[in-house]
């Protein structure tokens, strides 16, 4: 519904909540006109300068200044829209030239040993599968990308070439996909760093579980309220420094227990949640 009349109140008014009505004005004279939206405007109100008096009609400056803010807006929104439908083009595009292209695994390679990326140090040198989530993800152009792939038990860096990230999966492939990586494990070029010191020259990958876009920087980031980040803790404790905190926790609390059992202690696990939070600290010992 287009208002015969706006008002637009710099003291008391609202971009967010406001509807260009008396008792909601409009806190900006730009935000009234992006409302409605096209030409010819309707009369705008903004606060009186007279104490007597709480409206007035905009002056002509204003509108005139106002107008020409709103032509610019409109001129980037143009833009930003002609830009959007040009990439989701060349976005279709390159995905339907991604389908053209298969990998497949090279029968004549040595066949690869499936091993956890916290044991790769002693198979450098060697042909190895590993099995990881995408933790990082880096594109260099169309014939080059890298990943930081994780288990569990470690971080270790890919590299991707030509058709391995040319492909479909490889167009979609997003954070936290599932994966797995064939390729040789060599030392980390001099000069260079990697978790580890080695990396994975790729020869093969198969997608075993593709994330969604964004993958988890599309649900919870730094900035996020702490419901969200409460709702999300599964995705929270993927981060290194999440992690870092669990698995410090869990070398304390090893150690008590480490320092009871060599004691003769026994631990006992009460059936009430809420009794055993506080007999945390307790010790009981069997005779």
């Amino acid at each position: 519904m287009v208002l015969a009349e706006l008002y637009v109140s710099d003291r008391e008014g609202s971009d967010a909540t406001g509807d260009g009505t008396k008792e909601k004005p409009f806190k900006t004279g730009l935000k009234a006109l992006m409302t409605v939206g096209k030409e010819p405007f309707p009369t705008i109100y903004v606060d009186s300068q007279k104490e007597n008096e709480r409206w007035n009609v905009i002056s002509k400056s204003q509108l005139k200044n106002i107008k020409k803010m709103w032509h610019r807006e409109q001129m980037k929104s143009e833009s930003r829209e002609k830009k959007e439908a040009e990439d989701s083009l060349r976005r279709e595009k390159n995905l339907e030239e991604a389908k053209k292209i298969t990998i497949k695994n090279d029968p004549s390679l040595p066949e690869p040993k499936c091993v956890k990326i916290g044991a790769l140090e002693g198979y450098r040198g060697q042909r190895v599968k590993v099995f990881g989530w995408v933790h990082r993800l880096r594109r260099q152009g169309k014939n080059l990308m890298f990943l930081v792939l994780r288990d569990g038990t470690g971080y270790l860096q890919c590299v991707l070439a030509d058709e391995l990230c040319q492909c479909y999966n490889g167009v979609l492939l997003s954070t936290e996909s599932s994966v797995a990586v064939y390729g040789m494990l060599n030392l980390t070029p001099k000069g260079k760093q990697a978790p580890g010191g080695h990396e994975l020259s790729c020869d093969f990958w198969e997608l075993i579980g593709l994330a969604p876009a964004g993958g988890a920087d599309n649900l919870i980031n730094e900035e996020s309220d702490v419901d969200v980040q409460l709702n999300n803790r599964h995705m929270m404790i993927r981060g290194e420094n999440m992690s870092k905190i669990l698995k410090a926790r869990s070398m304390v609390t090893r150690c008590f227990r480490d320092h009871f059992f060599d004691r003769g202690y026994y631990e006992v696990s009460m059936h009430s949640s809420a009794f055993a939070k506080n007999m945390f600290f307790a010790v009981l010992k069997l005779e």
